[in-house]
């Protein structure tokens, strides 16, 4: 099995490969896929990100979410007391600063912050995703450490719902895990919505207890 650095280094140089045409297909199609979701119809409060590295670009769903009404969310960077992120409302055509990694995010006015629990969906980068539901980062860890939380629901997936968004090339057989990972509910690519296993098994187990 290859390590998290080599899957990071390999996966990230294909993603850079991409040419303007394959990543706007790419992006049309997913916006499609994520607006045909029940996950998406069923909630009004969206975290989102905003693409940076090759990763797929949001910019069409965000703009398309706001026309159907979602409230739209964008991470702000927290150092401290540990390194987490909080979310800000974001309107399309709002000035953006960037952050000390060089990613745009929303001005950070208290009026327009929303908790992490109150999210009704959560569209997570990644680097590699696989079918258990395990999620390669960056390495740095903000949002596992974020919705560290979520890690102890059992049964019934409750809001919010993190759903890793990628092009369908990143998913991987198997990755490497750690026991403070946060595992996905789902996975959108361009080519469809991928139930990962960690959902399935949930399901099934809320199922035979009513």
């Amino acid at each position: 099995m290859e390590s998290k650095a080599e899957l990071r280094h390999r996966i990230r140089w294909q993603r850079r490969q991409l040419d303007l045409s394959e990543r706007t297909r790419a992006a049309r199609r997913l916006t499609a896929v994520l607006r045909r979701s029940r996950w998406y119809r069923h909630s009004r409060r969206i975290a989102c990100y905003w693409a940076t590295d090759g990763e797929i670009d949001l910019s069409d769903f965000l703009q398309q979410a706001h026309q159907d009404g979602r409230a739209i969310y964008l991470p702000v960077l927290k150092q401290k007391p540990a390194k987490t992120l909080r979310f800000h409302r974001y309107r399309p055509g709002e000035g953006l600063r960037a952050n000390r990694f060089g990613i745009p995010e929303p001005l950070p006015q208290q009026a327009n912050r929303i908790a992490c629990r109150d999210l009704d969906l959560v569209l997570v980068p990644l680097v590699a995703f696989d079918g258990q539901g395990h999620r390669l980062g960056m390495g740095a860890g903000y949002y596992d450490r974020t919705f560290a939380f979520t890690r102890h629901r059992r049964g019934r997936w409750r809001r919010p719902r993190l759903l890793g968004i990628a092009f369908s090339f990143q998913r991987i057989a198997e990755l490497p895990t750690e026991p403070w990972d946060v595992p996905l509910a789902d996975v959108a690519t361009e080519q469809g919505l991928s139930r990962c296993q960690i959902e399935r098994r949930a399901r099934s187990s809320d199922t035979n207890r009513s």
